[in-house]
């Protein structure tokens, strides 16, 4: 935060010392908190109420759909992550705010850059769903060979191991928290640019691959080419809402950090009200990847409404015993 040079020398102070001495300058500090407070509260409701949909129908699997493939796997242990995103490190951002805003101590930051941390756990599996997709459509003979259950649960038992170090060693290493806060920023960075680069690289495979047919001459042989075409928009347009989506909720992050890091002239009480705005934005990625990853597809629809038919019949039944015991207790 080169930025706060104007009011504090930065990197040479612990983290809580320069985000303390930051906060006290800005003068809507209460606009800024309560724009927090509520989307840390929207993001916690609609997190909460998608994400555990999500474990719940992956955990139980009633139709036997789910858990055996690999990115279900992979979205069950994303749709974890989000949720603690969503039910502790959100509420804990707009706590963090809170106790800034009241200049008392701010004992909960090392606690939210240990939890924040799980943002980079999410992203991570976000990758992981973009690598399986492109093995899937560049080598869809070869893909159950390549991306087996046991694969996905080692890479992403490897993938919470480490982020869960690193947000450890975060919280510990307060006085050097410009350094960590850099290496912090470089990684989701570079998780950004790969998703991106692999989502795009495995559209420009599959729309190779759909163009390779030549257009038959009857109409009867020109139906598997349609059939061909019909999922090459399908599948270009999830993949352009996913990436969207991604980019909408990171970029304005990234792009304030690097200019509160870069900027020797900025106006820091512009920035930092857009710096916490475009952190609650960013925690709001993990409510909306429910319905990104999971709640699109048939398989998911149909688990749902089985486990609420499911939910109806056992009331209905629990309520009937209920009354049958009444009438025989009467009787």
């Amino acid at each position: 935060m080169a930025a706060v040079q104007g009011i504090v020398d930065y990197l040479n102070m612990t983290s809580d010392e320069a985000l303390f001495q930051v906060w006290i300058n800005i003068d809507n500090a209460q606009t800024i908190f309560t724009t927090v407070a509520v989307l840390a509260t929207i993001t916690f409701l609609m997190a909460a109420f998608g994400n555990v949909l999500v474990v719940l129908s992956v955990w139980m699997d009633p139709l036997r759909k789910l858990r055996s493939s690999p990115s279900n796997l992979i979205i069950f242990s994303m749709a974890v992550a989000d949720l603690l995103v969503g039910v502790v490190a959100s509420p804990l951002h707009a706590f963090w705010a809170w106790t800034l805003l009241h200049k008392y101590t701010n004992a909960s930051f090392g606690f939210l850059k240990f939890f924040a941390t799980l943002i980079n756990v999410s992203v991570g599996h976000i990758l992981l769903l973009s690598i399986d997709r492109f093995f899937a459509v560049v080598t869809p003979l070869q893909y159950r060979a390549k991306v087996t259950s046991k694969r996905v649960c080692v890479v992403s038992f490897t993938g919470w191991i480490y982020f869960l170090l690193f947000g450890f060693v975060f919280s510990l290493l307060r006085e050097h928290y410009a350094l960590m806060k850099i290496l912090y920023i470089i990684q989701i960075f570079f998780i950004l640019i790969c998703i991106v680069v692999i989502n795009v690289f495995t559209l420009y495979r599959f729309h190779k691959y759909s163009h390779r047919f030549d257009v038959p001459d009857d109409n009867h042989a020109g139906v598997p080419r349609q059939m061909i075409l019909q999922r090459e928009r399908t599948v270009s347009k999830a993949i352009a809402i996913v990436i969207s989506a991604f980019l909408l909720c990171f970029i304005p992050w990234f792009m304030v950090q690097m200019i509160m890091y870069v900027c020797l002239t900025c106006n820091f009480s512009l920035l930092m009200p857009v710096h916490f705005i475009a952190a609650a934005v960013m925690y709001a990625n993990s409510a909306i990847n429910p319905f990104l990853y999971a709640w699109r597809l048939p398989k998911y629809k149909q688990t749902l409404k089985h486990l609420f038919k499911k939910r109806r019949c056992c009331g209905r039944y629990e309520r009937r015993e209920a009354v049958d015991h009444v009438e025989d207790t009467s009787l």
